[in-house]
């Protein structure tokens, strides 16, 4: 009905008319918002979500039907708040070297002797690689879904790498100022040496390698940079 319409009908029709009018109006329009509405959601909660889906199964295990399951949103609101499939990948994939890779960075660069630090990330390491039907490292698993290169995957598992390995290098050279690490040592090979050897020891603890075999490489590459015990 037009505003012309309208405005006939309402100069013109009996005062119940109008009240009947005006139910009608009132009604259709709140049937038009509650269907425009969006569904309310906490959006950080559904990416970690799907984060999770993503770690556990790896992308191309992972339906659309899967994330609705894992996020309990409908279809239309995963494309309408993150993109398609590969765009919530990708923020999965950042998100998760936010808060699994940050704090390690964050450990290595703390106050306090520096080999400390060291020590304290590889007993943190140990407990996550030595976890019962844990789901590995998620950088390392991508590394392995996506054999043919993909620029923007590639990017991101370089940028939070980078960021463990350059963590490293600094923890390391300053261990070496303390005296607590061989002054002889790389600093910044052996950082990137530990982020790499570390992310496979995760592959190969989701594969099935033993407590022990990851507790025997942790602790050999603890001893092989350390000239001084590890604080209790």
């Amino acid at each position: 009905m037009s505003s012309v319409e309208i405005l006939l009908v309402t100069t013109r029709a009996p005062n119940y008319l109008l009240i009947g009018l005006e139910i009608e109006l009132f009604f259709g329009y709140a049937c038009l918002m509650a269907r425009g509405r969006p569904r309310e959601f906490d959006e950080s909660t559904a990416l970690e979500q799907a984060m999770s889906a993503f770690w556990r199964h790896g992308y191309d295990a992972v339906s659309i039907d899967d994330l609705q399951d894992a996020t309990g949103l409908a279809r239309q609101s995963l494309y309408r708040t993150f993109g398609d499939k590969r765009t919530l990948f990708l923020r999965a994939l950042d998100l998760y070297g936010e808060q699994m890779i940050g704090p390690v960075v964050a450990e290595l660069n703390s106050d306090g002797r520096a080999i400390d630090n060291i020590h304290r990330v590889f007993r943190m390491w140990e407990a996550g690689a030595t976890l019962p039907d844990g789901p590995g490292c998620m950088m390392v698993n991508t590394c392995s879904q996506f054999l043919d290169a993909d620029e923007d995957v590639t990017a991101l598992v370089l940028k939070h790498q980078g960021g463990i390995a350059s963590a490293f290098r600094d923890a390391l050279k300053r261990a070496q100022d303390e005296g607590d690490v061989d002054p002889a040592i790389n600093a910044r090979g052996m950082g990137r040496t530990l982020a790499c050897v570390v992310g496979g020891l995760m592959g190969l603890a989701r594969m099935g390698a033993s407590t022990a075999f990851t507790r025997d490489v942790l602790r050999t590459l603890r001893d092989t940079i350390s000239v001084r015990e590890p604080a209790r």
